[in-house]
């Protein structure tokens, strides 16, 4: 974009936008309040910090530190660095300390303008003694823990040095987990050339609000979320954070025009959508399936976007003035933009990476190639390199914004560059005859997720692979996010105590993401019994790893041979015959092999071989015990349990139990002894003062709990408190007629612990007996009494809702009673699964009204009455949860 005086430079940007006057140049969304900064206001403030750094003795070309969260002041600062001729060194906001201290030592920074939550860590670091450390904006008060930043301004603004296009403009650092990233910095020539190319294509300018969500230290959000718009005459607009309800409240209460996202924003944005609409029943979900539809055909056909009318409602509730959608930092598919398309929205996609200064080509408007990024910007070249029979290579660029080089690192550029001077991105991709980039993936084992992040799989393939319960794991990208592969260690898990493979190993991987960033965390994972290929190396095979992650989703063996003789001759003779049949039946991708194991190859967990069990009983007339459930390793397993059950039941003999009340051990269901009531009252006293003393308990909807029993209460589990929580929220007269489920390894190790469970109406469950456990809690309803179930079993590793076990809703089938749903809040923060003692955190529990199972059955979806009835339970906490 030219400028006052000729190119694009960091002066004719401000004295630009000081000609704005009070037209709004930055906006902050903070709940309900909008605050606008006049342009003119902005131009000032960046001058006078700018004049404040020169007096204060900073040079051209000294690197100054910038470690804050996205908002006005982090824009005065950043642009001040630069009008000043310094040298910006952007720190992830969220970044941890070592972060922080490498690229402070990488960088030589010895000046700091930082957020006063990061003082403290950077007070810590060997690397910033001595450096100048200011604390920016309203943390810049008397008594904040560093020198506020106001005293750098200076009164009146004073002469800025000339810039020149190859001056340094920023240090830039490629993520990575290893603490010794490569870095490189961008001159104004590269910045400018992008902010120019982009202005030219005329799809933002005076009049437009930009909603701008990601973080400022990348480069994408930087040049194309924040120079460009400025240098349009576009306003800036900040949400209050990145997430989804506050990005869709900064849309509508800055009337904002224009969405700078990534793939996952937009993506969840459609999630969203289709959720609401699903909501809403079968026949509102189909309509609006086939209006899309057809206004995709439209658009695709003629060009048109009808989608403005046809769903002028989805229009007013995201957005009514909203008209386009910028997408960058990954690979938005073409499905997605050809659907947000036909929704009515404008869609323009690009390609670039931070070492080309963010973008290099983009979709120009009204010339769009959906499924490609665009042609090469202004003064941009691009070719394939060594392309295949289809055209596909390795990207290779170079024109105006691709940077010189890495910083002291020959060897890194010696692979970044070909001889003739292209730069090699990595990329795999291809041009049509018009120019038009197709990217299809990456040469590199380097994954860049949905949100830009890069991830090295080896580092992290030790970190998650740490866990006992792990025997193998490997990291890959699936729908643009980080998914595993892992193979369990059986024998470890036996030794855990738990039957469920899929949850010891699910809680093993969520306790390690919680050490580590949020881009390096796991979207989901598949269980598989075959060791993974491997090359004779050790290396993995990585290019086998999705097929083999998708089969293992879906339930197959790949490459599991047609049945031996003598395994047909098992499945066609009584029981086999029957067996084989159900499980055909209820699993319709089960695979010829009588080895394949239930949990790793079905997805079946000790309580589904439960349903499994008593269907088998209804079809052979045998019971199958809980020891022969458990002992269930493979389907040959489960065939020979059945032949024993048959031989034991053709004696006379009883095979075992199902869910029957008769079952239970009815001494832990007895009123507690006379004797004891004193100690139980005294203990629930202690109990509630201190929940309430000690952690501020706050009780939210006591009148939902019903008046009389039997009644049950279904909680969230998050913490070892949440008994104590819940405890103390009831009132004691109806605790004395309510029984818990503790585990019988945990609890009840040892007389003095019995007598503890049984004076606090605590019964014992094992979960390799579930049906025991079912049968304990169905006697405690039938008998007259309450009961306070967990049915996530375990305590939720992340403090967020986990799958619901069907347990409970074979309890409520054979004793149907009222439901409360309940939900607790903050024994995580307080007390999280890996902590031994709890430190002090404000808690609370929300009851909701109570629900009848009719309400359950017909409150969701499921394939059995038992699945409706759980759904509609998870679905009741997790609105709870929302609500919160």
């Amino acid at each position: 974009m030219q400028t006052g005086r000729g190119m694009w430079t960091i002066t004719n940007l401000l004295e630009a936008v000081a000609r704005r006057a009070d037209a709004p140049a930055l906006i902050t969304v903070d709940g309900d309040d909008v605050t606008p900064v006049a342009a003119s206001a902005l131009a000032d403030r960046v001058h006078r910090l700018a004049s404040g750094l020169l007096s204060a003795g900073v040079v051209r070309g000294q690197p100054i530190a910038l470690y804050a969260p996205n908002g006005v002041d982090w824009v005065v600062a950043r642009l001040a660095i630069a009008a000043a001729g310094a040298v910006a060194a952007a720190i992830d906001d969220q970044a941890e300390a070592d972060e922080a201290a490498m690229v402070l030592r990488d960088s030589g920074s010895r000046l700091v303008f930082t957020a006063a939550a990061h003082v403290p860590a950077l007070r810590a670091l060997p690397e910033a003694a001595g450096a100048q450390i200011y604390v920016m904006g309203a943390d810049g008060r008397a008594d904040a823990p560093a020198e506020g930043w106001e005293t750098l301004f200076a009164p009146q603004a004073t002469p800025l040095p000339e810039i020149a296009g190859a001056d340094e403009a920023m240090l830039v650092y490629t993520s990575g987990t290893t603490g010794a990233p490569k870095s490189f910095a961008l001159t104004y020539d590269n910045l400018g050339a992008n902010v120019s190319a982009i202005c030219g294509l005329g799809a933002i300018g005076r009049g437009d609000r930009l909603v701008l969500p990601l973080p400022l230290h990348h480069v994408y959000p930087l040049v194309v979320g924040l120079l460009t718009p400025l240098a349009a005459g576009a306003a800036v607009v900040f949400p209050e954070s990145a997430t989804g309800p506050h990005v869709l409240r900064a849309i509508r209460a800055a009337d904002a025009t224009v969405l700078i996202g990534v793939p996952r924003l937009y993506e969840a944005m459609l999630a969203g959508l289709r959720g609401r609409v699903t909501a809403r029943g079968r026949l509102a979900a189909m309509l609006f399936r086939v209006m899309l539809a057809a206004a995709v055909e439209f658009r695709r056909r003629f060009g048109v976007r009808i989608g403005r009318a046809l769903f002028r409602r989805v229009h007013d509730q995201v957005g009514p003035r909203l008209r386009l959608m910028v997408s960058a930092g990954a690979k938005l598919e073409g499905n997605i933009v050809w659907q947000l398309e036909g929704l009515g929205w404008q869609v323009l996609t690009g390609y670039g990476l931070a070492e080309t200064a963010s973008a290099f080509t983009g979709n120009p408007p009204g010339r769009q190639r959906i499924g490609s990024e665009g042609l090469a910007l202004a003064g941009g070249e691009v070719r394939i390199d060594a392309p295949d029979p289809d055209g596909r290579g390795e990207i290779q660029v170079r024109g105006p914004s691709v940077f010189a080089g890495y910083r002291n690192n020959p060897e890194a550029n010696r692979a970044a560059f070909t001889a003739d001077g292209w730069f090699r991105t990595g990329d795999q991709g291809s041009l049509d005859d018009d120019g038009y980039v197709y990217v299809t993936g990456r040469l590199k084992e380097l994954i860049v997720l949905a949100g830009g992040k890069n991830v090295f799989p080896e580092e992290l393939e030790a970190a998650y692979g740490a866990d006992p319960a792990v025997r193998e794991l490997a990291i890959l990208e699936r729908s643009g996010s980080l998914v595993a592969l892992v193979v369990p260690d059986l024998d470890a898990i036996r030794d855990s105590g738990s039957p469920r493979i899929e949850d010891v190993v699910r809680v093993a991987l969520t306790t390690t993401a919680q050490r580590l960033p949020s881009h390096q965390r796991l979207s989901g994972f598949a269980l598989t019994r075959a060791p993974l290929p491997r090359t004779r190396l050790g290396k993995y095979r990585r290019f086998e790893l999705p097929a083999l992650y998708d089969a293992a989703k879906a339930g197959r063996r790949p490459g599991t041979a047609a049945m031996p003789e003598l395994d047909r001759a098992v499945i066609e003779r009584s029981p086999g015959r029957e067996v084989w049949a159900l499980l055909q039946r209820r699993y319709p991708g089960l695979a010829d092999d009588l080895d394949a194991n239930p949990q790793l190859d079905l997805g079946i967990d000790s309580l589904e071989w439960l349903a499994v069990a008593m269907e088998l009983e209804a079809v052979l007339g045998i019971r199958l015990s809980e020891a022969d459930v458990n002992g269930v390793g493979s389907i040959r397993d489960l065939i020979a349990s059945a032949e024993r059950a048959g031989s034991a039941a053709s004696s006379g003999g009883r095979a075992g139990a199902g869910l029957d009340p008769a079952d239970a051990d009815r001494r832990w269901l007895e009123p507690t002894p006379a004797w004891l009531v004193p100690f139980a009252a005294a203990a629930y006293g202690l109990n509630r003062t201190l929940m309430r003393a000690l952690f501020r308990l706050r009780v939210h909807g006591a009148e939902h709990l019903p008046e009389r029993d039997p009644y049950v209460i279904v909680a969230n589990h998050v913490s070892d408190l949440d008994v104590l929580v819940v405890a103390a929220a009831v009132p004691y007269r109806r605790m004395r007629r309510v029984h818990w489920s503790g585990d019988r390894a945990r609890l009840f190790g040892g007389p003095i612990r019995r007598r503890l469970a049984r004076m606090l109406n605590i019964f014992p469950v094992d979960e390799r007996a579930p049906a025991a456990s079912l049968a304990m809690a169905t006697a405690v309803l039938q008998q007259g009494d309450s009961l306070i179930w967990f049915p996530e079993s375990w305590r939720s590793p992340t403090g967020r809702l986990q799958p619901f076990l069907p347990g409970i809703g074979r309890v409520l089938t054979a004793a149907p009673v009222p439901v409360v749903p309940a939900l607790i809040i903050g024994t995580f923060e307080a007390m999280p699964r890996d902590r031994r003692l709890p430190k002090l955190h404000r808690v609370a529990i929300r009851f909701a009204a109570p629900m009848t199972l009719e309400q359950l059955e017909d409150g969701a979806h499921g394939a059995t009455r038992e699945l409706r009835i759980v759904a509609c339970l998870h679905r009741e906490l997790a609105r709870l949860a929302g609500d919160e």
